[in-house]
């Protein structure tokens, strides 16, 4: 008999820090789905920085989920197995593997500026997308890419790593591989409370989030045309930080 079957880990974020680059300007997603490729439970002795003994309890694709259209507290999505996980064992550190590539709609303005998501964008792994310029209001739903492209510090620290297409893990938040470019991100974060597998019980989880700063515009500071219109590692669109606050129960 399975125990504990399902755990409710409904949405998962990256993490960027404000500070992604002191040129980035960030404005809100209307929408921003995501795609979950991994989860696991990171044993005794994990932190932050490392997932100790991992315990995986979803592995395959999530499709896409929209946290921008949930509210606060809401599940979006139902995903894990927990019944590899030992029971009595205690949890603190959850581990996540996403797909950099996310469905962003919305727009960043500075002053009367505005950079609005466009669905033709040439954003890839080491490009950021390209938007309209000074269109409020007519944003159209494009796939864009999380974290700003090539830089060698998301201001994540040890919270994630890049992972590229050949497998390989980036030893911290540095995006600065170029050939073949990161294509997947794995993200750790610490719960509020650690969750113990207990039988006949089932953890479920409450997940406050927003995204009122979860489009980043590079070089937006500046505000002008070029630096919306352009897809490159420097100017241009990308998905940036989503707030959250995971809990079990």
């Amino acid at each position: 008999m399975k125990i504990l079957k399902y755990i409710y880990l409904v949405i998962f974020f990256i993490l960027f820090q404000s500070n992604l680059f002191a040129a980035t300007t960030l404005g809100p997603a209307t929408e921003y789905k995501i795609t979950i490729k991994k989860i696991e439970l990171c044993g005794a002795g994990s932190a932050i920085s490392e997932c100790v003994g991992p315990i995986t309890i979803f592995e395959g694709n999530s499709g896409l989920i929209d946290i921008a259209s949930t509210a606060a507290g809401e599940a979006a999505a139902a995903l894990g197995d927990v019944s590899a996980a030992p029971l009595g064992a205690t949890y603190s550190v959850i581990q996540v593997t996403m797909d950099r590539k996310v469905t962003l709609k919305g727009t960043v303005t500075v002053g009367s500026n505005t950079c609005s998501t466009i669905a033709s964008n040439s954003s890839t792994q080491i490009l950021n997308g390209k938007g309209v310029h000074d269109t409020t209001g007519s944003e159209a739903t494009g796939i864009y890419y999380m974290g700003e492209a090539l830089g060698s510090d998301m201001g994540a620290g040890d919270a994630i790593n890049f992972i590229a297409a050949t497998g390989a893990v980036s030893a911290d938040d540095d995006n600065s591989l170029a050939d073949p470019g990161n294509v997947d991100i794995m993200h750790r974060t610490v719960l509020t409370a650690p969750v113990t597998i207990t039988l006949g019980k089932l953890p479920t989880v409450k997940i406050a989030f927003g995204t009122p700063a979860a489009i980043g515009w590079g070089y937006g500071a500046a505000g002008t045309a070029g630096h919306c219109t352009s897809s490159s590692a420097a100017t241009g669109l990308f998905g940036a930080e989503p707030s959250v606050v995971i809990t079990f129960k």
